[in-house]
């Protein structure tokens, strides 16, 4: 505690407020902020690690009016040495720059194969499990002979619902596929030709020996049989 100030700003805190109650009614902000800045200081003062004061008393004299050497002041103190500087930072690491990205590959045009629709040849190679979807049996109930009866057009002969789920389900939702296998199909004389074509250009092609769509294919194998009856 620094005694000194203490004393200092104790003094300036009891002028001011005996300033004050001489004339309460005209006390304004200012002297208030002042008596506040006062008690800081004085609080700052009684918190100080400054060492404490100590009263010296006025030294002896003799009669020839010198002091005593015994009542001289102590010597001044030297200060302290100032403390050593704080030590530099490390330096801070380089930075990597990033490594380059790698080349996009190249880019490949992948060649649309244009299927032109031809007379499809009476000998072909089957594969064994088409011939799943190519079997023919008897129709015996009267329901089951009407649903074979001939049909002169296949494109007139499907529906538009039906035309689009036969495209989504058997065409892989190509349109263009469908129509032009339809073109095909109703240019054939004979089931046979029809066969080959449906084996060479849609049941590999468009997988329709997988177990979702093997009984479509099979249902729109019997339509293209009625064409040829």
């Amino acid at each position: 505690m620094d005694l000194l100030k203490t004393k200092i700003y104790l003094d300036k805190l009891n002028r001011e407020f005996a300033r004050m109650t001489k004339d309460p009614e005209n006390i304004v902000r200012i002297d208030v902020d002042i008596m506040a800045s006062y008690v800081r200081e004085l609080y700052d003062a009684l918190l100080s690690e400054e060492p404490v004061y100590r009263h010296e008393p006025a030294p002896r004299k003799v009669a020839s009016g010198r002091p005593l050497v015994s009542d001289a002041p102590p010597p001044p103190v030297p200060a302290p040495p100032p403390p050593p500087p704080a030590p530099a930072p490390p330096p801070m690491p380089e930075e990597v720059p990033p490594a380059a990205p790698p080349p996009p590959p190249p880019v490949v045009e992948e060649k649309i194969e244009v299927v032109v629709p031809v007379k499809a040849k009476t000998q072909s190679h089957t594969p064994v499990d088409a011939d799943l979807l190519f079997e023919e049996k008897q129709a015996k109930e009267l329901s089951e002979k009407l649903a074979e009866q001939p049909v002169s057009d296949l494109k007139k002969a499907i529906a538009l619902n039906d035309r689009l789920l036969l495209t989504r389900e058997l065409f892989a939702g190509d349109g263009k596929a469908f129509e032009s296998a339809i073109s095909a199909l109703n240019g054939f004389s004979d089931f046979e030709n029809a066969k080959a074509y449906l084996i060479e250009h849609c049941v590999t092609r468009y997988m329709w020996l997988d177990k979702k769509r093997v009984e479509e294919a099979k249902n729109f194998v019997k339509l293209v049989r009625r064409r040829y009856k």
